[in-house]
């Protein structure tokens, strides 16, 4: 198990997430944007052959795609009842996410992806919504957050550790996904020595004719081609009731930062 954490500041080297960089509202259109990615990749892999692949661990104590979605959805949804708790109080104190407890109590691994998808693109949206509208003096007012150590934290960090929460969990997501899920399409066959000759036969045949006729060009020409024990990075993908954050890949993955 990888025990290093990702950063909460600066560059995050796992998922690319830069603290230092960004403006507020580019911040806020890449996470809308990146939860809906989040959210596509779990109803295209429910809608496949096989719909149980998103209750898939990779291994016992990594989670399932549908794990993860689980706790972005939650995380934006806490995420954005502290901005507003910070714009009601002078200098608030975080209650815990209990990001442990919500995994088993609100058993993730049964809910369903359609309304887990739904859920988490409707949290993106209010969350943005109330993040766009803070003024300069907002995003510097302070609560006492609880991860990695207990400390002050502005409204604009939060935003932006929020953020780092989308796009650190939307990778582990898609690179689950993309290790259970069956190809789409099917791997061709090798041709057998008399398909190929016989196909060798037609190609000659096929050369050999005129080069088509209008409709076959208009046929042709109509068919082109169209985003914490308080909310905390916990090492990757480990589910430890001790620790004060997400939950990330234990190995092969990406680790999850903490909220």
């Amino acid at each position: 198990m990888n025990k290093r954490r990702p950063p909460v500041d600066g560059l995050c080297d796992e998922c690319g997430f830069n603290y230092d960089t960004g403006d507020l509202q580019g911040t806020v259109t890449t996470l809308v944007r990146q939860s809906a990615e989040c959210s596509m990749a779990l109803t295209k892999a429910a809608a496949g052959p096989d719909a149980d692949v998103v209750r898939i661990r990779p291994e016992p104590e990594v989670w399932s795609a549908i794990e993860y979605a689980c706790h972005v959805r939650d995380v934006l949804e806490v995420q954005r009842f502290r901005i507003a708790q910070c714009l009601a109080e002078d200098r608030p104190v975080y209650a815990p996410m209990d990001r442990t407890g919500r995994v088993k109590q609100a058993k993730y691994e049964d809910q369903d992806p359609m309304e887990v998808a739904a859920a988490l693109m409707r949290f993106a949206r209010e969350f943005g919504a109330a993040a766009r509208v803070l003024t300069p003096p907002q995003l510097g007012k302070l609560g006492l957050y609880n991860y990695p150590v207990r400390a002050p934290r502005s409204l604009g960090w939060i935003i932006r550790h929020t953020a780092h929460e989308i796009q650190h969990h939307r990778q582990d997501i898609i690179n689950i996904l993309a290790e259970l899920e069956p190809p789409i399409i099917p791997a061709p066959k090798p041709a057998q020595p008399a398909e190929a000759e016989a196909g060798t036969a037609d190609a000659t045949e096929a050369l050999a004719e005129p080069a088509g006729t209008a409709d076959d060009s208009a046929g042709l020409a109509g068919a082109s081609g169209a985003a914490d024990d308080d909310l905390g990075f916990v090492p990757p993908g480990r589910v430890s009731d001790d620790a004060e954050g997400l939950a990330g890949r234990s190995t092969g993955g990406s680790s999850a930062t903490g909220i």
